[in-house]
């Protein structure tokens, strides 16, 4: 069985860790990287994890296949790039970094090493999104043209001042829209130009909880991004072509409205995505398949973030620096 170590084991971390623990045939987590043992011991107790404060020592365990960065964002870039110069194959949660510079340099140390960069974005793995790929490859929808994401949450309200997460360098305007971004570069491909209009209303720290991203692809195609952090939660994806359009909601419900033709209507059942997540990148650590976010694409929505937090902050469009 495939062996993995965790690198933060904050909420997500451990939603990882019990989505294939004990029920994954091919993968688990050996070990877990944290800052105090004391407050994660009972846990890792109780899911057989082996617990460790340095991630260099763990870099030189042979048993362990790959890493899973699961802390902080702004410390994703320099713990991934320790894992991948180690030689390691590197699983982070997304985002995969905050700026173009780290991407760059994430994706040059798997390539010089051969080692697997995978973004961890839940979402690529829900059952519509795999059916919206199917069909776009299928040439159902035509040429793309435009795109629109919405995610919406009730976060921001409950960041207080001083927490990282309310730091608006570790969080700029926009970084809840990257939700939707990974899909638009998925189906639309890398940005070239973006306009964000951030505003914090309701939130007490110092975030934008309030913004709007324009983007224009390299292939000259649009897509709207809105992100809200304090209103109910509300996540749509539309996919807009030639021959029709694909509307997606939360993880199970499908619509596609043909040119000609009456809609289509799915509802699918929930899968465990997390699980499917860490699973994939077992399967493309052992050659079975590749990870369905290619790295240069992760690289991508990195500089992407970097702009929209740029472009907010100085109230103009900022072209996107490419990976």
């Amino acid at each position: 069985m495939l062996q993995l170590a965790l690198i933060g084991l904050g909420g997500w971390g451990r939603k990882l860790v019990e989505s294939v623990q004990g029920v994954s045939p091919d993968v688990r987590f050996s070990t877990a990287i944290v800052r105090r043992t004391d407050t994660a011991a009972q846990f890792a107790q109780k899911h057989g994890l082996k617990l460790e404060t340095d991630i260099a020592g763990t870099l030189r365990d042979p048993a362990i296949s790959g890493f899973v960065s699961s802390g902080p964002a702004h410390l994703h870039g320099a713990h991934g790039l320790q894992v991948l110069e180690a030689g390691k194959h590197l699983l982070a949660i997304k985002p995969l970094t905050l700026t173009a510079s780290e991407g760059r340099a994430m994706l040059s140390a798997a390539g010089q090493r051969n080692s697997i960069l995978a973004l961890g974005y839940n979402r690529c793995f829900y059952p519509n999104v795999i059916e919206m790929r199917r069909r776009i490859r299928a040439g159902d929808l035509g040429e793309l043209v435009h795109a629109e994401g919405d995610f919406c949450v009730d976060r921001y309200r409950a960041i207080k001042p001083g927490a990282w997460k309310g730091d608006p360098a570790r969080q700029p305007a926009g970084a809840l829209a990257d939700h939707m971004l990974y899909l638009t570069i998925d189906t639309l491909g890398p940005i070239a130009e973006v306009h964000a209009l951030g505003f914090r209303h309701h939130s007490e720290n110092e975030l934008a909880d309030t913004t709007a991203v324009m983007l224009r692809t390299q292939n000259r195609q649009s897509a709207l991004l809105t992100a809200i952090g304090v209103t109910p939660d509300y996540y749509r994806f539309q996919i807009f072509g030639t021959g029709g359009w694909i509307e997606l909601r939360d993880d199970a419900h499908f619509a596609f409205q043909p040119l000609k033709g009456e809609r289509e209507t799915l509802v699918f059942p929930s899968i465990d995505a997390e699980r499917a997540e860490v699973e994939a990148f077992a399967a493309a650590i052992a050659g079975k398949q590749p990870f369905p976010v290619p790295a240069a694409d992760a690289a991508h929505s990195a500089a992407v973030i970097e702009a929209m937090g740029r472009s907010a902050l100085e109230s103009r469009p900022v072209l996107v620096d490419q990976v």
